[in-house]
């Protein structure tokens, strides 16, 4: 037998080496894959998750005005949004781990809501009326909807701090799976078993902002060194600190100016602030929201913005966004609004949204009214109490404009509050807004 030499024996062991290297080589590139293969899973239930969290929210939101609804019309809208939401909610929750993350309960809801809202959008359709007791059925829906919208909420949450499906750690600060809600929603299934399966920062702020604006049609031409002057005023700074960036087209055409961190547009007729932005932070709070309100208010005013009645305002990272419409004649015109940005810190006026103004203000006819606000009220829900009555005009998806009272109230069962809108002229219920209040201030949805 042939002995194998030492030049043999080095061979050996290099190719041995070499086979050992290239197989970790293979390990590596599959651990690699595997790990961008889990990251990308990942990423993609993770984003599923968000989209199911704000179908939930809309499920939620549209049950709510289903439940202070007292239209047949409005009501079929709102069943119909539900519906068309709950699809979506459906498709989110197909592209994630349902057993894995206890969602059972969840599907079981929403295939409940979905056929309800559609068995409801059909009756109201046919003219036929809600009952009490399908209004019990929307207010249990409504309950489930909140538990479950809570428990995904707290899932996000829990993602946006490291949680990882894929891991099955998505747990709460107890360290217990949430959404764990199948035994309730076993109680709740009993109360549709009966029932057959059957086959959308201000409120109006973007309903018309695509059409052209009559108000800058027809006005003066500005020259850049005009718009320059203006922009200078806008931003609290001389003309000569004051640098052009660009020019914008669009609806509202504009020259757009800049001074440190503030960008303002100025339009090419008539000259008005159509915005302002601005790029810094402001990291404290000095000042209150009623001062906050009152400077907003006076620079709309030097601006040549007249007329403005602040609605809404929210706090947010020491900025206090001010909601104003124009009013006059004790008629809030919503589709007209103005967002102006004030600094918590020191007053300063940082940002200003005027497009929906520069779009849709105009000459209006003088309010009118076919019905008074004592007959609109008598069909105002009896599960809502009124708590005042304003009038206003509201922008329609279709471009148009409705005259309305505008009535807040406050929900019998709950004391949320709830603004419906009820055109003068049918006495139909053209929206239905919630009012939502924090330590930040009021948001509607």
């Amino acid at each position: 037998m042939k002995l194998m030499t030492k030049r043999g024996y080095i061979r050996l062991f290099s190719y041995s080496i070499a086979i050992v290297a290239v197989l970790a080589g293979f390990a590596i590139v599959n651990m690699n894959m595997a790990a961008n293969y889990k990251a990308q899973l990942e990423n993609n239930y993770q984003q599923s998750l968000n989209e199911l969290s704000e179908t939930m929210d809309s499920i939620e939101t549209n049950l709510t005005k289903s439940i202070y609804s007292n239209s047949d019309k409005m009501l079929y809208e709102i069943s119909s949004d539900l519906y068309s939401e709950c699809t979506k909610a459906k498709d989110a929750l197909s592209r994630l781990p349902v057993g894995q993350m206890n969602l059972s309960s969840t599907y079981k809801f929403i295939s409940q809501a979905s056929d309800y809202a559609t068995y409801i959008a059909q009756k109201t359709a046919s003219g036929e009326t809600v009952s009490q007791e399908e209004h019990n059925n929307l207010s249990t829906l409504l309950n489930y909807a909140t538990q479950l919208n809570d428990s995904i909420s707290s899932m996000v949450s829990v993602c946006n701090n490291g949680g990882l499906i894929t891991a099955s750690n998505v747990k709460n600060e107890n360290n217990v799976t949430v959404n764990s809600l199948t035994n309730d929603m076993t109680t709740a299934e009993s109360a549709f078993k009966d029932y057959p399966t059957l086959l959308y920062d201000g409120p109006f702020a973007d309903a018309v902002l695509n059409r052209e604006s009559q108000m800058l049609k027809d006005a003066e031409a500005y020259s850049k060194d005009d718009a320059a002057d203006i922009a200078a005023y806008a931003m609290g700074c001389s003309y000569d600190q004051v640098s052009f960036q660009s020019e914008e087209d669009g609806n509202v055409p504009c020259y757009v100016f800049s001074y440190g961190q503030k960008t303002v547009g100025i339009t090419k007729n008539g000259g008005y602030v159509a915005y302002m932005l601005y790029g810094g932070k402001i990291t404290k709070s000095t000042i209150t929201e009623e001062n906050a309100v009152n400077i907003a208010k006076d620079y709309l005013e030097k601006l040549g913005y007249e007329n403005m009645t602040e609605t809404y305002y929210m706090t947010d990272n020491n900025v206090c966004v001010i909601n104003f419409a124009y009013s006059v004649s004790g008629v809030i015109y919503y589709s007209d609004l103005i967002k102006v940005g004030v600094s918590m810190n020191n007053g300063e006026v940082v940002s200003i949204e005027a497009k929906g103004f520069l779009v849709n203000h105009r000459d209006r006819a003088k309010f009118s009214a076919d019905k008074t606000q004592e007959e609109l009220q008598k069909n105002i829900s009896p599960y809502l109490t009124v708590m005042n009555v304003k009038k206003c005009v509201i922008p329609k998806d279709n471009g148009t404009e409705a005259n309305c009272y505008e009535f807040h109230c406050e929900s019998n069962e709950t004391n949320e509050e709830v603004l419906i809108y009820v055109n003068t002229d049918t006495g139909a219920e053209e929206n239905i807004l919630l009012l939502l209040y924090s330590d930040g201030g009021t948001l509607t949805k």
